[in-house]
């Protein structure tokens, strides 16, 4: 499979405006990972629940039992908090960034091309294309990596 020159200019573009937030998107992965790991833990920490302690009726081992899946449950929610907050805020400042770019672009253009394109069309594409940009990045693309990561695991 080959990646179209026009597919690497786009991902170099990307990975262009993302490089200044790497701490972030790499706190954003490893929040990933761990909440992955976690949700896919769910599972054996509900098998020792029961097994351990709802079959023994050991208040005890009941108690450790209940202890373990919260500490999962509270890992899960903190996780998920922080690759939530991460992967928004990444997405929030990469579209800023391309905004930034594309008005000082807009600027630099000739008086011809704002006779011959309406502004409010140019205007129209502006926010909907960033808007775009803002949910795939934002979202979609940490949601993907989820996802894939869930089917390895699981």
């Amino acid at each position: 499979m080959t990646i179209s020159p026009n597919h690497r200019k786009a991902l170099r573009l990307v990975i262009e405006f993302i490089s200044p937030y790497r701490r972030a998107v790499v706190g954003a992965l490893v929040a990933l990972v761990i909440t992955a790991g976690i949700t896919l833990g769910l599972g054996q920490g509900l098998r020792i629940l029961v097994d351990q302690g709802l079959a023994t009726q050991s208040p005890e081992n009941l108690a450790k039992a209940i202890g373990l899946f919260f500490v999962l449950v509270l890992g899960l929610a903190f996780g998920s908090f922080a690759r939530f907050y991460l992967v928004s805020w990444i997405g929030e400042r990469v579209v800023a960034d391309i905004r930034k770019r594309v008005f000082n672009h807009l600027i630099d253009l000739t008086p011809s091309f704002f006779e011959q394109n309406r502004a409010l069309e140019i205007q129209s594409r502006f926010t909907a294309d960033t808007t775009v940009l803002q949910s795939v990045i934002g979202s979609t693309v940490s949601i993907a990596l989820r996802n894939t990561l869930m089917l390895i695991g699981g």
